[in-house]
């Protein structure tokens, strides 16, 4: 088991821990991932906006392709010389090799914008899974993230995306928030329709062990 620990909000003088686990799946179709890094991304001409989180590069039977997670932060436009980082945007980016060079595929792009707040917003890097769970050759990656906009402990909105091409599928709702001593609460969460189907079964499975791991949050 990984953790990774953030800050909490400035007043609580505690450490959030978020435990990961990578997601188990059968990668049949799909070569295993392995991470370029920004020399590659700058040679290849493969563009990202902001600090680049982690780029991965996998292949299946369509060829080769890149997935690049980037985070851009700074002030809200709304308050531009409060000094704060109160906008954070995040771009998870696929890119595809082609004749005429890489060629984005698809992009997932959030953000929040907290003029005066407590702002948060980051991936979940090792959440990030490269599947091929309907056996059909071509790559499925998911994308795991929260977002936090406000004053106070409260929950964090946590999203977990899975792409292929133009499907898309997700989990999108707050975190289980736990602090010694207390009951847990938050931790409600939604489904998309079409994952709800009985031919999405596999990838239910797989997207409720990735909301499993990257949603449960511990103050210490």
């Amino acid at each position: 088991m990984n953790t990774r620990t953030f800050p909490a909000p400035a007043f609580c003088g505690a450490l959030l821990a978020f435990s990961l686990a990578l997601p188990c799946s059968a990668n049949t179709n799909v070569s295993a991932p392995f991470p370029v890094d920004a020399a590659f991304l700058a040679q290849q001409r493969i563009p990202s906006i902001g600090k680049v989180i982690s780029a991965q590069r996998v292949r299946d039977n369509d060829g080769d392709h890149v997935l690049v997670l980037a985070r851009q932060a700074g002030p809200s436009p709304d308050n531009p010389k409060s000094g704060r980082i109160e906008h954070i945007e995040l771009r998870a980016t696929l890119y595809h090799s082609t004749a005429m060079g890489w060629k984005q595929e698809w992009t997932i792009h959030d953000l929040v914008d907290c003029p005066n707040l407590d702002s948060a917003a980051d991936f979940f890097p090792k959440a990030v899974a490269f599947t091929d769970l309907n056996a059909d050759g071509r790559v499925e990656a998911t994308v795991a993230y929260h977002l936090f906009c406000g004053g106070g402990i409260d929950t964090h909105t946590v999203k977990v995306i899975l792409r292929e091409g133009e499907t898309k599928l997700a989990i999108r709702g707050e975190s289980t928030m736990i602090y010694p001593g207390q009951d847990p609460f938050g931790g409600e969460h939604q489904y998309d329709k079409a994952l709800l189907q009985p031919d999405r079964a596999a990838y239910k499975k797989h997207m409720d062990r990735v909301w499993h791991d990257v949603s449960v949050f511990r103050l210490r």
